[in-house]
């Protein structure tokens, strides 16, 4: 069997990288806003986060405009959503035209690379007071499966090196690929699964809420390992393309879907996700979970 595995959210709890994330972001655009102006920037900067979060497939992680993943699909996207809400509204709202300016003006070109930088930041101010992320559980359970000969595949938009550097630290043998050796994972980061390109391809649909499907380089990856399971925690962009393709092509009608259910896992997505999409199997418990599924055949 071969697993295809996301990172984030299925071998790490993405909580604390978040949350510094955020509290760089909004110090940052504080920093930059002019003393006396701070508190209603900050008073702002509250009102677009509700925002984003109200109408959570109005706004998202949306490079080049279109988006892809939702407002709330896991802690790291609500930081996305309020910079496609700055920039939706920066013709039509005096807050979010100041603090697009200041973004400009402190040498970012565009507002992906602001957040970019955010991110990178969160993630070393969380490793910094912790350490590498991994969850032991989510560790023995990839050490478990792969003593059983199952492939494991991690395809991640987080770089190569990080992916080699937090499982080495967690004591899970990896190889880079193409790099492969028996007993290892093979990882694949920086794999943009973020990206869409291109003519939309007929959309996934959740009832009236559409997710955009055509990630290139994903596509290319899927196509490239065939696996005969996914896993992952944000549907958008791990699930969503490998659905169409299980869908649509009988190379991968009989492609598995897991979805790890957390917390922060938007309980209006997963009632659309469980009506509309019976190939997507919920599971809760994280991959501890997803290994004992794997393992005894179910």
């Amino acid at each position: 069997m071969k697993l295809l595995s996301d990172f984030d959210g299925v071998w790490t709890n993405p909580a604390a990288e978040a949350r510094e994330q955020g509290e760089y972001l909004d110090a940052t655009l504080l920093e930059w806003t002019a003393p006396a102006e701070r508190a209603a920037t900050a008073e702002w900067l509250a009102r677009a986060r509700a925002a984003t979060f109200a109408e959570p497939t109005r706004y998202g992680w949306a490079p080049g405009g279109r988006i892809s993943a939702f407002a709330d699909e896991d802690p790291f996207s609500p930081h996305s959503a309020l910079l496609h809400y700055l920039h939706l509204h920066r013709a039509d709202d005096a807050g979010a035209a100041a603090l697009h300016a200041a973004i400009e003006a402190h040498g970012f070109a565009s507002l992906e690379a602001f957040g970019g930088e955010a991110h990178a930041r969160g993630v070393q101010r969380a490793v910094a007071a912790r350490g590498p992320g991994i969850l032991p559980a989510a560790a023995d359970a990839g050490r478990r499966l792969l003593a059983r000969g199952v492939e494991i595949v991690v395809v991640s938009n987080s770089g190569t090196d990080k992916l080699a550097a937090w499982f080495d630290h967690a004591g899970v043998p990896q190889r880079v690929h193409p790099e492969r050796a028996k007993g290892a994972l093979r990882l694949r980061g920086s794999a943009r699964k973020f990206v869409l390109d291109g003519p939309e391809r007929e959309p996934v649909l959740l009832g009236a809420t559409r997710v955009d499907v055509a990630r290139p380089f994903y596509d290319a990856i899927l196509r490239d390992e065939r696996p005969d399971a996914v896993v992952g925690d944000v549907f958008s962009l791990d699930l969503a393309l490998p659905l169409a393709l299980r869908r649509r092509e009988p190379a991968f009608a009989a492609l598995r879907l897991l979805w790890i259910i957390h917390d922060y896992t938007p309980a209006w997505l997963r009632r659309e996700v469980e009506r509309h999409v019976p190939e997507v199997e919920p599971i809760e418990g994280g991959f501890a979970a997803v290994a004992e599924k794997l393992l005894e055949g179910k």
